[in-house]
Order: C-alpha cells, then sequence, then structure tokens
C-alpha cells in the first residue's frame, strides 16, 4: 500500500488532497504531533483507514492524536484497532453497556480458561483493557462525551478487569489447594465467599486514566480449604480424603497475593492498573485479607475519621457479592454514625491542611488540580463531610459518588442550589483538565505544567483558544471551590478546644489533687480507673482518637462533680451525689459496651447524652444495671426523641403486639418491660415527668403487661374471648405503682361459669409470663394472696 508523507494540503493515496485532513490539522491543538502521527500510521495497515476519512473522522483522530502520546502510540502499535475504536463517530456518540462488555471478553476469554491457558486469558484481557481504554479517550478528546460519564466508563472497565481476574485466581488456586469452607451456626459446613471491596474513586466510580485502584479483601468466616467438600458428618476441620488442606486464611492471603500481582504485573500487552492497598486496616503492616468479623470488630474499636471518610465510597467489585453487600451493611453504623459531634469538621479540616503543605513543599498548591486550593479534594471533603454529619439520620443522602450526592444535600436543604452548581461546575471542569494532563504520557500527575508552550497545549485540548481564558475560567472555579471549604472547614481546626487536664503518667499527684477537690473518696483510685478509661485497660490497643475523644469527655464528668466543702448552690439536680460510685459504674458500662470508639464518638456528638448517663449511674442502681446489662439502650431512648412523650396502656400494648411471634413470649416481655423501664425511669431524671405522673406511667405499663399477658394465653388456648378479668388491688389499683412494686390480682370469672377450677392454670401462666425467673430477670411480681382465703383460697 502506497503512502506519502503528510503536510497540511496532501494526505494518502498518492497525495491526494483531502480538505478534511487539512481543516482537521489546522484546527487541532498540536497540528505538528499530528502531522508526525499520521506520517508513521500512513506506513501501517491504517493507511486505508485514514484515506478514507470524512470530515468529522479527522476531527476526532486529530483531537486524538494531539491530546495523547500514549494512545498514539498504542495505535502506532495497533494499527488494526483503528478502524473498530477510534473511527466510527456513531459508535463513540455513546458510551458502551457494562453488559457488553461482559460478554465480549467472555467469549474472547472462553478457548483460553476451557484449555487451561490461564497466561493467555490474561493477555487477551490486557488487550481489551488497552483497546477500551483507547475508545474512551478517543470519544473523550473528541468531545463527544463529559467528564462524568468518562469516569463511569473507565471504572466500568476496571470493575470488569477486577472481576475477570479474581476469577481466573480464585479457579488457579482452588484447582491447586482445594476450596475453603466454614462451619455455619447450625454446624454444617458452607463454602467461605471473598470479595474485593472497591475504595476511593474506583469505589464512588469515577476513575482517572491513571488512577490508582484502592481496594481491601474481605472473607466471611475462619475455616479450612478441603480437596473435596465436607459433609456434615465431618467433626473436624480436616478432610478425611487425605487431600492438602489448610486453613482458609493463609489461602485467602495466596488468593490476594495472586490477585494483587496479576493487576500489577507489567507484561509486553502492559498493565491493569497500579493497586493500592494502605487504606486497609493497619494499613501496610496489617493482613491483606480479614474475616467479616474481624473488619467490624477494628472499625468498631480503632477506626478513625478518615477511614469513615474512604468508606463512604465503599463498593463491591468483585467476588461474593453477597458478602461484598453484607460488608456494605456492617460498616454502615460506621461510615454513617447516627450522630456526629462538629468537632469532625476540625479533624477534617487538619487533614487537608497537612495535604496542603505536602503541596506547598513541592511548590504545587496553585497547580494541583486535585491537592491544591480550591481543587478536586476540596470537593469531596465538603461533600463527604456533610455526608458523615448527616447521613445517619437521612439515609437518602448515603451515596458514594460526589456528583449525586451533592444533588440529595441541596435536596435536603443542606447546600444551597448555587453552591451545588457551583462544586458540580468545578468538578467537571477539574476533572477534564486532569484527563488531559494523565493521558498525554499515560502518567499519575494532577499538576500543571509551568512551561508555556506546554500550558498553551492544555488551554487549547480545553476548548480555549487563549491561555488567558482557560486560567481565568480555572481561577474562577478554584475560587468558588475555596469560598464553599472555607465556609464548612477553614476555622474549623483552629476552633478544636485545647485540652487542659494533667498528664496521668507525670502528673499523678495533680490528678490526686483534682479528684480530691471534686469529692472523690479514693482519688488514687480515681484517677486509675479513669486512665483506664482513656487509654484502655491495657491488654487491648486504643487508637489516637479514641484517645482524644475520652479525654474530651473527662472535663464534663468533672464539672459534675460536686467542689469539696463548697456546693454549688442553686443547683443540686445536676450535681452527682456519689462521683467514685458513678466512675466504678461508667467504667463497667464502657466495658460492657466494646465499641469505645463508637461510644466516645456518640457522647462526643451528643453531651447531654453522656450527662444523661452520667446521672442515671447516680440516680439508681437498678436503672444503672439495665443500662450495663443491655449498654446500647439509653441511647436508643435518647437519640430517638421516644423519652419526649408518655405513653397510654394502649399505645404500650400496641408495642408489645408486635412481639406476637417470638417464640420465647417471657424473653419479649421482659425485653420490652426493660426499654420501657428505662425510658419512664429517664423521664424521670430528666424532670419530663413528675413524681405522679411517673406513678401513672409504670401503672400503664404493667396494666398493658398483664392485658399482653392473658392475650398470649388465650393465643396458647385457642380462647377467643378472656375467660376471666383481672383486677389490680393494692398500688396497681390506685395507679401508684412504683418502680420496685409487686401487682396484687385478683381472677374473677363470669358467674356462668361453672368449672372455676379449670381457669386457675390460666391464671397461673399469666403470672408466669410476668413473675418467672429468666436469664433478664422477671417483668413485675405478681401476688394473688389477696384474693379470698388467701393462699388456700382458687
Amino acid at each position: 500500500m502506497a503512502t506519502v508523507a503528510i503536510n497540511t494540503k496532501t494526505v494518502f493515496n498518492g497525495g491526494m488532497t483531502t480538505p478534511a485532513w487539512q481543516k482537521a490539522i489546522q484546527a487541532c491543538a498540536d497540528p505538528q504531533r499530528v502531522r508526525m502521527v499520521l506520517e508513521k500510521l500512513g506506513s501501517t495497515i491504517a493507511a486505508r483507514v485514514l484515506d478514507a476519512a470524512g470530515e468529522n473522522q479527522a476531527r476526532i483522530l486529530g483531537a486524538l492524536f494531539s491530546g495523547s502520546q500514549a494512545m498514539s502510540d498504542l495505535l502506532l502499535a495497533r494499527p488494526e484497532w483503528l478502524e473498530a475504536c477510534c473511527f466510527d463517530p456513531e459508535s463513540l456518540a455513546f458510551p458502551r453497556q457494562k453488559q457488553g462488555q461482559h460478554r465480549e471478553v467472555r467469549s474472547w476469554l472462553k478457548p483460553a480458561l476451557e484449555a487451561g491457558d490461564y497466561a493467555q486469558a490474561h493477555a487477551l484481557l490486557r488487550q481489551f483493557k488497552q483497546r477500551e481504554m483507547l475508545r474512551i479517550a478517543t470519544r473523550d478528546l473528541a468531545r463527544l462525551s463529559n467528564a462524568t460519564e468518562i469516569t463511569q466508563e473507565i471504572t466500568n472497565v476496571a470493575d470488569l478487569c477486577l472481576e475477570t481476574v479474581y476469577q481466573i485466581c480464585w479457579r488457579q488456586l482452588t484447582s491447586r489447594f482445594g476450596t475453603p469452607y466454614h462451619r455455619d451456626v447450625d454446624g454444617a459446613w458452607q463454602q467461605t465467599g471473598f470479595a474485593v471491596i472497591g475504595l476511593g474513586k474506583l469505589g464512588g466510580q469515577d476513575l482517572n486514566y491513571s488512577s490508582d485502584i484502592d481496594v481491601v479483601f474481605v472473607h466471611t468466616e475462619e475455616g479450612s480449604v478441603f480437596k473435596k467438600p465436607p459433609t456434615r458428618a465431618d467433626k473436624s476441620d480436616k478432610s478425611d480424603e487425605g487431600g492438602s488442606v489448610m486453613g482458609s486464611h493463609p489461602f485467602f492471603t495466596r488468593l490476594a497475593e495472586a490477585f494483587i500481582a496479576e493487576i500489577a504485573r507489567m507484561t509486553p500487552d502492559g498493565f491493569l492498573f497500579r493497586i493500592d492497598l494502605r487504606l486497609r486496616p493497619e494499613g501496610q503492616s496489617g493482613p491483606l485479607a480479614r474475616s467479616l468479623a474481624s473488619y467490624e470488630n477494628y472499625y468498631s474499636q480503632w477506626g478513625q475519621t478518615w477511614e469513615r471518610m474512604m468508606l463512604i465510597k465503599a463498593r463491591g467489585v468483585a467476588g461474593d457479592g453477597a458478602l461484598a453487600a453484607e460488608f456494605i451493611e456492617m460498616v454502615q453504623p460506621f461510615r454513617y454514625p447516627r450522630s456526629l459531634g462538629e468537632r469532625i469538621l476540625g479533624e477534617i479540616a487538619a487533614t487537608k491542611q497537612r495535604i496542603e503543605k505536602e503541596v506547598v513543599k513541592s511548590g504545587e498548591i496553585d497547580r494541583n488540580v486535585k491537592l491544591g486550593r480550591g481543587g478536586i479534594r476540596e470537593i469531596e471533603f465538603v461533600t463527604q463531610t456533610l455526608q458523615l454529619l448527616n447521613a445517619g439520620r437521612l439515609p437518602f443522602l448515603q451515596e458514594s459518588r460526589t456528583l449525586p450526592a451533592l444533588q440529595k444535600l441541596v435536596d435536603y436543604r443542606l447546600m444551597s442550589e448555587g453552591e451545588a452548581v457551583s462544586l458540580t461546575h468545578a468538578w467537571s471542569f477539574l476533572r477534564d483538565v486532569e484527563h488531559r494532563l494523565q493521558m498525554e504520557a499515560n502518567l499519575q500527575t494532577h499538576t500543571i505544567p509551568l512551561e508555556k508552550e506546554a500550558r498553551q497545549r492544555l488551554a487549547a485540548l480545553m476548548g480555549f483558544p487563549k491561555l488567558a481564558d482557560f486560567e481565568q475560567t480555572l481561577g474562577e472555579h478554584t475560587t468558588a471551590v475555596r469560598k464553599v471549604y472555607d465556609k464548612w472547614l477553614h476555622q474549623a481546626a483552629a476552633d478544636a478546644p485545647a485540652p487542659t487536664l494533667p498528664d496521668f503518667e507525670e502528673g499523678r499527684e495533680a490528678w490526686t489533687h483534682l479528684l480530691e477537690e471534686r469529692s472523690f473518696r479514693e482519688p488514687r483510685n480515681a484517677a486509675k480507673v479513669l486512665q483506664s478509661l482513656v487509654y484502655g485497660p491495657g491488654y487491648i490497643h486504643v487508637s489516637s482518637r479514641t484517645i482524644e475523644l475520652a479525654r474530651d469527655l473527662l472535663p464534663r464528668f468533672l464539672n459534675l462533680c460536686p467542689i469539696k466543702d463548697a456546693p454549688i448552690p442553686g443547683a443540686p439536680a445536676h450535681v452527682l451525689s456519689d462521683p467514685d460510685r458513678v466512675l466504678a459504674r461508667l467504667d463497667s458500662f464502657v466495658a460492657a459496651y466494646g465499641a469505645r470508639s463508637t461510644l466516645f464518638e456518640t457522647w462526643a456528638a451528643n453531651p447531654s447524652l453522656f450527662d444523661l448517663m452520667l446521672l442515671l449511674f447516680d440516680r439508681s442502681e437498678f436503672l444503672a444495671e439495665i443500662a450495663i446489662h443491655v449498654p446500647d439502650l439509653v441511647d436508643d431512648l435518647m437519640l430517638s426523641g421516644r423519652l419526649r412523650r408518655s405513653k397510654s396502656t394502649a399505645e404500650i400494648l400496641k408495642d408489645l403486639r408486635y412481639g406476637q411471634k417470638d417464640k420465647d413470649q417471657r424473653l419479649w416481655i421482659r425485653r420490652y418491660h426493660q426499654a420501657e423501664f428505662m425510658r419512664i425511669g429517664l423521664r424521670e431524671i430528666l424532670g419530663l415527668a413528675d413524681y405522679e405522673q411517673n406513678l401513672l406511667e409504670l401503672t400503664a405499663l404493667a396494666e398493658a403487661c398483664l392485658q399482653y399477658a392473658l392475650e398470649v394465653v388465650m393465643r396458647e388456648r385457642r380462647i377467643k374471648k378472656p375467660p376471666f378479668a383481672i383486677i389490680g388491688l393494692g398500688k396497681l389499683g390506685g395507679s401508684e405503682l412504683t418502680y420496685g412494686s409487686d401487682l396484687d390480682l385478683l381472677f374473677v370469672a363470669d358467674s356462668k361459669v361453672k368449672n372455676i377450677a379449670a381457669l386457675q392454670a390460666l391464671g397461673a401462666r399469666v403470672m408466669e409470663l410476668l413473675s418467672s425467673q429468666t436469664e433478664l430477670g422477671v417483668a413485675f411480681k405478681t401476688d394473688a394472696r389477696l384474693r379470698p382465703d388467701g393462699e388456700k383460697g382458687l
């Protein structure tokens, strides 16, 4: 095939002039580069395609060649891809559907997988990725798409590559070692699932051309690997078939290592993605793969603010989809807490300041479109901060993608329409800039070059004939972003309160003196307990953030303790009567709660809840024991708003009936009774119910429990009509029940009933439902001795 050199007037096929190419070269961002690429491609099988280019096709290819040296080099190496990937304007006008890509890859890889040629399968997958990135870059540079669509397409390609590599690695390892299994709660063997969770831009479905992919690996349970599936009769975790057996954890570690190596391995067909594992628990020192329970324990105990923000974008990208969904559900309370104090703003702002300092060191603060002032990271920080503060209460805000999350913030009036529009336009503009920086040489860069010629070329690629216009628009966007960022986060770091309490190790005498002044009878022992509350009991690791949260709570505790020999006049209801006792109960409660980080976060966000807990521990031993036994009961009541209203007998009975299908009705009644007892007691402590109202509410609870117990008996015996009436005597009859009151009862049957003795078992069952001893104690003690003839009567 004959070709000639390219200039602005002549192209292929014997030097025939083509106005289409002449116009495309003159209009593109880098005419000289386009001429060079055309000259080289003209000596390949792509010459025929170039010769047939119309005006629109020439414009598209000119934009590609001038915008990306890396993609031009790829076409020179693979000229046969030109027609399929870059030449049809109609097919380039729309993004490819994920399902079609999956079908294509399956058909490509099927022969190699069936033959067990995994090396060939990996090579074909890399070729698929290169072709798709070439097609996407063509759409992008030719302005046939927008930043949102482009990032989604790149993410779709990544998802497909990760899932395919996972499937190949799974095949290889299970054929060599066997399949991992674990026992379920019933003792049956179940295959152990494994999932890859995407984070960062991968999880948020907005990958760049040169983004790292951030992932963590999760499996369901610990177990063993079997060559053949174990049966229920197998008592041990060892296969009786004589095959290779190992623990599931080393198996999943090998699987993760194989997955990582294949994703990042450089071959003649290139590599798939750079992969980053530093976001996993404990960073580079942590295990590659963890069980679901291990993740739950880590985040509840030691999770940091940055990990909350990181998990907002968590998404299953490969492996067991059901397990990935379970992981997302498990981290939901951590990444979207029901409440979070605004002190979190200071932490986020401090993180951003540290990033800016690093950028300043490299001299890129005003040129880095990702990390610099007014950059992409500030848009993400504002969006995720508002999600952290509000999405626990407003589930509609739980969105991993940045732009949809911004719109949802507007819908809930947490951000103005104007602010969201500014951030959205800035995000799209800055991502376009970022893409054009990265496409040039397929490098992970976010920095606008210093050289004027390079900046002029960038401006042209962004559609600006003049560099000044581009820089003015860039400045307008970054200024708008910084304005919104400053509104939420700029002063937050400086506003964080400084610690004022002495150090526990170096200031032991100071602590003893301080606690003695605050009416502690045993100040030295109290100092040790407070130190344990802050730093943990010694056998667990406590994160620096959890320590900081605990230290911030101590002044609130000490402020409620009376100053020795100088009681606070006029405020006795808000001063603890016995600080030593309260501290002991507080220590027991924290130990029972378990998740120290989550608990301290909740208290820091809701200081009134912390104060209420301290008053509860001071005012009532009975309610304190319930709180320690059911640690999340108080904050559920406080944060749900249920403390603000009283309940009638009918309302309580309606709630009780929600438990009709519970297998153990005695335990259901006691669980509900505990919650209501706590609610009524807290209302009294907070002054929301006076003495008489408290008696009425306790009586209403007793009446509802009696009525419900009677309904349980009727269902058990299949009785449609109540067999008797229950008459309350004593404090119950007078609506004057207190917390420790018995229920004095009479059971009265209709005079038409002939066999009264037969009803005794029904009455006894009603009493047993309320007063028999269980692991949750009793609901109410019942007493029928006030009936005629006392204990001898029916």
